[in-house]
């Protein structure tokens, strides 16, 4: 629940908001953070992800890529299944979706944390 709550303000925070003349910036519509792997929580290993993706026009994220992983492998998998369930409302100019390239996300794995990755 916190995760959710968390992840929806830094949405909002990056993405929401309307500009004039009814075009309409991208807004963060639904989605949920990642589950810490089992396999890294049994081991004691904390680190973050850094995904770049882009967004179609019908809000999807496409093109997720890991750019910065420590460790490396451990927790990629994690993030790109969280954010290949994310979904925007594309942005609107002159009244027509238009599609987002390069937005990045930082996925930060503290166990200290772990009970907001459950599912």
């Amino acid at each position: 629940m916190i995760q959710r709550i968390a992840l929806a303000v830094a949405a909002l925070v990056l993405v929401s908001g309307c500009m004039s003349n009814g075009n309409q910036r991208l807004r963060f519509v639904a989605g949920e953070g990642p589950h810490y792997p089992e396999d890294a929580r049994a081991n004691h290993v904390e680190g973050h992800v850094v995904v770049t993706y882009d967004i179609d026009v019908d809000g999807n994220v496409v093109n997720a890529r890991i750019v910065d992983a420590a460790p490396p492998g451990v927790f990629d998998a994690a993030a790109l299944d969280a954010i290949a369930h994310w979904h925007f409302s594309a942005p609107v100019v002159d009244g027509k979706p238009e599609a987002v390239h390069d937005r990045s996300s930082r996925f930060e794995f503290k166990l200290g944390d772990a009970d907001q990755y459950e599912r």
